[in-house]
């Protein structure tokens, strides 16, 4: 999701690599879980619905609407962690939420992006514990793995940054910056961050000048939705079969490969 702040106001102003060392320590964080109660819009890819499918045994149908909802993030409908209300018994009972028969999913092509509420009450993530911790933790989605680290990018490549002012329990202690991640293959999973994005920026670019309610739009992204979120994820590959699924979207929206 971009942000309309520059790098300048985010950061500590230096840019980091996943070898580097960073000022990050957080005491393994002990159930402080403020950044779960933020409000976050965490944007989910096609990676973190992979894990989430593989470890929770859920297809994206069933966790639509019970824990994953859709909204509209820089012109594109993409699915998001689906906030609750922080006494709502999802969080209470500190366990990943039962999700309902895929009944209650919506067809592909009836996907309506959430509205947001006139007067909202405070929000926690559908995975927090009672407890204050992750039910997740192990498998959660990448946004939430770099916190407080941030993505810059530029010329479709991209380095960390270090997000001053949103960690309330960063000790200072370093740490580096692949250890902190904590995802296997890392070289791989970077590669996959920046295919990822530049196949949505070249989305973005494709439908620049179409109505942002237009039927194009809303095909285009359907169509998104199908080929990398609803599709059966359970493979052992992500990386290859994420690879072949870009290289047959980039010739399906007519870009050059």
């Amino acid at each position: 999701m971009l942000r309309e702040e520059t790098e300048e106001e985010l950061s500590d102003g230096r840019k980091y690599t996943a070898n580097d060392m960073v000022r990050i320590g957080t005491d393994d964080c002990r159930g402080c879980s403020d950044c779960c109660r933020m409000g976050p819009v965490i944007v989910l890819d096609p990676l973190d619905v992979f894990e989430l499918n593989r470890f929770l045994g859920q297809s994206f149908e069933e966790l639509l609407n019970e824990t994953i909802e859709l909204k509209v993030i820089d012109g594109l409908i993409l699915p998001v962690l689906k906030l609750v209300a922080e006494d709502s018994p999802a969080t209470a009972s500190g366990q990943v939420p039962a999700t309902q028969s895929t009944s209650a999913a919506a067809p592909a092509t009836q996907f309506t992006p959430a509205a947001a509420p006139e007067d909202p009450e405070p929000m926690v993530c559908p995975y927090l514990g009672q407890d204050g911790r992750c039910t997740i933790h192990d498998f959660r989605p990448g946004i939430c793995r770099m916190y407080p680290l941030g993505r810059s990018w530029e010329n479709g490549d991209f380095h960390y940054i270090l997000q001053v002012n949103e960690c309330t329990h960063c000790s200072g202690t370093k740490i580096k910056v692949r250890k902190w991640l904590g995802i296997p293959n890392l070289d791989a999973y970077e590669d996959f961050c920046r295919s990822w994005h530049d196949l949505l920026e070249r989305t973005r670019r494709l439908l620049g000048g179409t109505k942002p309610d237009g039927s194009l739009r809303r095909q285009v992204c359907i169509y998104l939705l199908q080929q990398f979120y609803l599709c059966d994820w359970k493979i052992d590959d992500f990386y290859t079969v994420f690879g072949g699924r870009r290289a047959e979207a980039l010739r399906h929206l007519g870009f050059a490969i």
